[in-house]
């Protein structure tokens, strides 16, 4: 009686664990989403992926940990992850393309048209926004460690946003081959514009900004 006890109860044990077990592998299971024509959404375990091709383009959404990502594409390529109560939003238009990354309770939004290129990546609490809209541009932009980063491109050229820490900084360029990169750390804040004057405010932190329309730090 007694072995017949303990086996039974070895096997109640072995049960619940294999249940516990397998339960944490399929939570932890990302939810990919990938289309070259039409709409393919999904849902499950507390996150959604969307990917959305109009015409042509590819697009790839992958989303875990209770977080939603989203890739729109119309004639370009959109690829958006977002992990651990993330929100992940990329847009790829007319041979352009967006790139948007979030992790940790942070949102990325990235988007490049016309043959330009948007690349968001926040991390740790923050925001990034990317936006390439004129042709062949570039627009970079990452934040980590509860800051928010802004980079905006209309046109041929490069703009690059950057804060850690509790920082902000934000980059605008707007005429072909004008460049504009800030970056800000430490409760910084940086503004780069490829036509305008720079700000740097570091605060107790760092600010820097290098740009064709001046420099500062």
């Amino acid at each position: 009686m007694i072995h017949s006890r303990s086996f039974t109860l070895f096997a109640l044990v072995c049960a619940l664990l294999f249940s516990l077990t397998a339960g944490t592998a399929h939570a932890a299971k990302a939810l990919k989403c990938k289309s070259n024509s039409g709409d393919v959404p999904k849902s499950a375990n507390g996150s959604t992926c969307d990917a959305n091709v109009h015409t042509t383009g590819k697009a790839t959404a992958t989303a875990s940990g209770v977080s939603n990502a989203t890739a729109d594409a119309t004639g370009g390529s959109a690829t958006a992850v977002a992990t651990k109560a993330s929100d992940a939003s990329a847009i790829g238009n007319s041979g352009g393309s967006g790139k948007a990354t979030a992790d940790g309770s942070s949102t990325a939004n990235a988007e490049g048209d016309h043959a330009s290129s948007g690349t968001s990546i926040a991390t740790g609490n923050s925001t990034a926004n990317s936006l390439a809209s004129g042709g062949a541009g570039v627009a970079n932009a990452t934040a980590k460690g509860s800051s928010t980063a802004d980079a905006s491109s209309s046109a041929l050229c490069f703009a690059q946003a950057t804060a850690k820490h509790n920082s902000t900084a934000e980059a605008t360029c707007s005429t072909a081959a004008g460049f504009a990169d800030a970056t800000a750390t430490n409760g910084g804040f940086a503004s780069a514009s490829d036509t305008g004057p720079p700000t740097c405010t570091p605060g107790t932190g760092t600010a820097k900004v290098h740009s064709s329309g001046g420099d500062c730090h």
